[in-house]
């Protein structure tokens, strides 16, 4: 440009620019250049966390709609049918009480129909997997540890019994993170359900789950006691 007799404007411009920035970044100290790119990856994962849970949230919204068509359909005192994923909405809203109270509504109508095993939930699909909680996603985790090849997990006891738990277990355990995360003292009853179903079930996956749910009631009931 200094060679030029009659320089453009956009040339000057862009001289001028150039000259500029090595300036501005030579003022700032390292501290403040990283303390802004923490915050600007603070505000990248807050925006990916509030995008992966909307998007939980719309596909559930989907599947409960799709369900309730099977609810209607299905539902009798003999046969009783849960919207699992109408739980699993409240759960993850923080509605810990309509989840409780749906749960437990379940599983005593379960009980009064002699316990009629027949509606899974096909947690060990990642789709699936994917909208429950932290505990089962590394129960899951552990149990694909322990059998890496998923063909000699799937032949081991059946294909339902190892990809799937039942509804009265995926309730059970509901129930009992709902009493945590209320803080409910009143144990007994979920505890006493849990007992019963317990010897109700001979799947591998569900009584894994079961046993789960179990240590995680007499934790906290233990940490209740402690703390009074």
């Amino acid at each position: 440009m200094f060679l030029s007799e009659n320089p453009f404007l956009n040339d000057v411009l862009l001289f001028k620019v150039v000259k500029r920035q090595p300036k501005e970044y030579t003022d700032k100290s390292a501290e403040e250049v990283q303390t802004a790119d923490a915050e600007r990856n603070d505000s990248r994962s807050m925006d990916t966390t509030m995008l992966v849970t909307t998007l939980e949230l719309v596909a559930l919204e989907q599947l409960i709609t799709v369900r309730q068509v099977m609810v209607r359909e299905l539902h009798s005192e003999q046969y009783p049918v849960l919207n699992e994923f109408e739980v699993l909405y409240a759960y993850k809203c923080g509605l810990f009480e309509q989840c409780l109270e749906m749960c437990e509504h379940y599983v005593r109508h379960i009980f009064r129909a002699g316990f009629p095993l027949h509606q899974l939930h096909f947690f060990g699909f990642p789709e699936f997997l994917s909208l429950l909680d932290g505990e089962l996603v590394s129960l899951w985790g552990v149990i694909r540890l322990l059998h890496p090849d998923p063909l000699l997990l799937l032949c081991m006891k059946g294909f339902g019994e190892n990809l799937a738990i039942h509804t009265v277990t995926l309730s059970l355990y509901l129930m009992a993170q709902g009493h945590r995360k209320l803080r409910s003292k009143s144990l007994r009853d979920t505890l006493q359900l849990l007992r019963l179903a317990r010897d109700c079930f001979q799947g591998y996956v569900d009584i894994l789950v079961l046993k789960l749910t179990d240590r995680l009631l007499k934790l906290y009931r233990d940490d209740s006691i402690s703390a009074d």
